[in-house]
C-alpha cells in the first residue's frame, strides 16, 4: 500500500511523463529502440519471462511472479495498465518501487530525451515508462522479471526484452482491431511474433486454428512450443468469493491436489493454472521452484481490479473487474454466476471507451438476473463513451432492467450502492476501477 503523498509524487511523475512524451498509441519499435541504446541497453541485463494476449496477462503475470518470488528469486513484475497510480506498474520482491527512485531514473531517460531526439519524435509514455523500469530492473540486478506486454505483441516496447527465457502467450480474443488487425488470426500472429528463436513458449490454447498457427510459429523460430489445453487438465473443486481450489495435472506426470488462490472468479483458474504450467516449465533454468513454493506462490498472489471482492459495512458485496471486451465480459459473466446465490439480483455499473466493442460486450450480461445498470463514464477521459450514449445501447439490449444514466461517478456509485440488490457488479474498463477504488480510498 502507497501511501497519500507516494500517490501523489506518482501522479505528478506521470504528468511529467506524458508531456515528454509522443501522443496516443504509436506502434513501432524505433523510437524504443534508440531510447534503450542510448541509456546502454538495460533490457539485456535480467532474464525475463514475456506474457503476452488479450486477456488474462496480467493475473498469469501475478501468479508468475508470485511463484518465483516464493521459490527465493529476487523477481520483478512489470504490468499495465496502473489502477490507482503509474507506481503499481514495477515491483520488485512484492514491493512496489519507490517514487524517489522512479524519479532519479527518469532523470536519466529524460536527458537523453533532450539531448538526442528533435520535438515531435520522442517515444510514447508507455514507453517511456517502460524504459524507466527496465533501467530500474538493470540497476536492480534482479533475477528474473516478468513483463507483461502492453497493447500488443511484435511492435510493443515491451519486445525488445533482451533475454527472454519464456513467452507466454494468453488467451487471443477481437481488441485494438485498429492496431492489431481485423481477424483473430491476424492479432495472433502478432502475439505470435514474440516467440524467441530457440527458446520456450506457452499458448493456452482452445482454437484449434490457433493452436496450428501456434505450432507453425514456433517452427519457424525452431522453438519448443507448449499448448496448455493440450498437455494440462484442470478439475475445478471450488468457488467462493474467497477464493478457488482446483486439481492439476500434465501430461508429463505432475499432479497437484487442491491448489487454492485467493483470486476469486472462475477466469482464475485458467490463468492461475497456466501460470502453474509456466514454472513446471522453468525449474530446469531455477531448481528452487518447487510443489512447496508453487503452492506458496499461488496462496500470495494478489491482483487488484480483476473480480475484487469488497465487502461494503452494509452487507453489500461490490465485485470490481476490469472487463472491457467480449471474452472477458462473458468469463466475468460466469464468474457471477457461479458466486450468486438462487434468486438472488444485480445491480451493475459501467463505463465503456469508444474504441471497445460495447453492445456485444454487454451482451455477454444477457443471461444473468440483472435489477439495475447505472451507466456512467471516466472523468478526464476523452476515450470514455459518454453515458447518454452508453445507456441508449444498455436499454436496446436490456429490456426488462433499469437503466440510470448518470455522468458524474460519484453519483452512479451512490445510485449503484442504493440499490435494492446485495451484489454491485463495476466492470467495463480499468479505467474505471481505477477511477473507483480512488472514491473508496477516500471513503472507507
Amino acid at each position: 500500500m502507497v501511501g497519500k503523498e507516494n500517490a501523489e509524487a506518482f501522479d505528478l511523475l506521470e504528468q511529467d511523463i506524458l508531456n515528454s512524451a509522443s501522443p496516443g498509441i504509436r506502434p513501432g519499435l524505433s523510437r524504443m529502440a534508440k531510447c534503450l541504446g542510448l541509456l546502454g541497453n538495460p533490457q539485456r541485463d535480467f532474464k525475463a519471462i514475456h506474457v503476452v494476449g488479450t486477456n488474462g496477462k496480467g493475473s498469469t503475470a501475478s501468479t508468475i511472479a508470485s511463484i518465483l518470488s516464493s521459490s527465493g528469486l529476487k523477481t520483478a513484475l512489470y504490468t499495465s495498465p496502473h489502477l490507482l497510480h503509474m507506481g503499481e506498474r514495477l515491483k520488485i520482491e512484492g514491493k512496489i518501487v519507490s517514487p524517489q527512485r522512479w524519479m532519479e531514473t527518469w532523470q536519466k531517460v529524460k536527458l537523453v530525451l533532450r539531448e538526442n531526439f528533435i520535438a515531435g519524435t520522442p517515444p510514447t509514455a508507455f514507453e517511456l515508462m517502460t524504459a524507466v523500469a527496465f533501467l530500474i530492473l538493470s540497476e536492480e540486478k534482479v533475477d528474473v522479471a516478468v513483463v507483461e506486454a502492453g497493447m500488443g505483441g511484435r511492435l510493443d516496447a515491451t519486445n525488445l526484452l533482451g533475454e527472454v527465457i519464456l513467452s507466454v502467450i494468453t488467451s487471443i480474443s477481437l481488441d485494438h482491431t485498429n492496431f492489431l488487425g481485423d481477424t483473430i488470426s491476424q492479432i495472433a500472429k502478432e502475439k505470435f511474433s514474440v516467440i524467441r528463436p530457440g527458446k520456450r513458449a506457452i499458448y493456452v490454447g482452445g482454437d484449434f486454428g490457433l493452436e496450428e498457427l501456434f505450432i507453425d510459429s514456433c517452427a519457424k523460430m525452431i522453438s519448443e512450443g507448449h499448448i496448455f489445453s493440450r498437455e494440462c487438465l484442470v478439475k475445478p473443486a471450488h468457488f467462493s468469493l474467497d477464493g478457488v481450489i482446483y486439481d492439476f495435472w500434465t501430461s508429463k506426470g505432475y499432479f497437484f491436489d487442491s491448489l487454492e488462490t485467493k483470486l476469486t472468479a472462475a477466469y482464475q483458474i485458467g490463468n492461475t493454472a497456466l501460470a502453474v504450467f509456466a514454472a513446471l516449465l522453468l525449474k530446469d533454468i531455477f531448481p528452487g521452484i518447487s510443489d512447496e513454493t508453487i503452492r506458496s506462490g499461488l496462496l500470495s498472489v494478489s491482483w487488484p481490479g480483476r473480480f475484487e471482492i469488497i465487502r461494503l459495512k452494509n452487507g453489500k458485496v461490490l465485485i470490481l473487474d476490469g472487463a472491457h471486451n467480449p471474452e472477458g465480459m462473458a468469463v466475468f459473466a460466469q464468474s457471477l454466476k457461479q458466486v450468486l446465490r438462487p434468486h438472488e439480483n444485480i445491480t451493475f455499473m459501467t463505463a465503456m471507451m469508444k474504441d471497445k466493442d460495447i453492445r456485444e460486450t454487454l451482451k455477454k450480461l444477457c443471461n444473468l438476473p440483472i435489477e439495475k445498470i447505472v451507466c456512467t463514464q471516466v472523468p478526464q477521459l476523452d476515450r470514455s463513451e459518454s453515458s447518454h450514449a452508453l445507456a441508449d445501447i444498455a436499454r436496446n439490449i436490456f429490456t426488462k432492467a433499469f437503466i440510470g444514466d448518470e455522468a458524474e461517478l460519484n453519483t452512479a456509485l451512490c445510485e449503484a450502492v442504493n440499490s435494492h440488490s446485495s451484489y454491485i457488479a463495476i466492470c467495463g474498463s480499468l479505467y474505471l476501477i481505477g477511477a473507483i477504488k480512488k472514491i473508496l480510498r477516500s471513503n472507507l
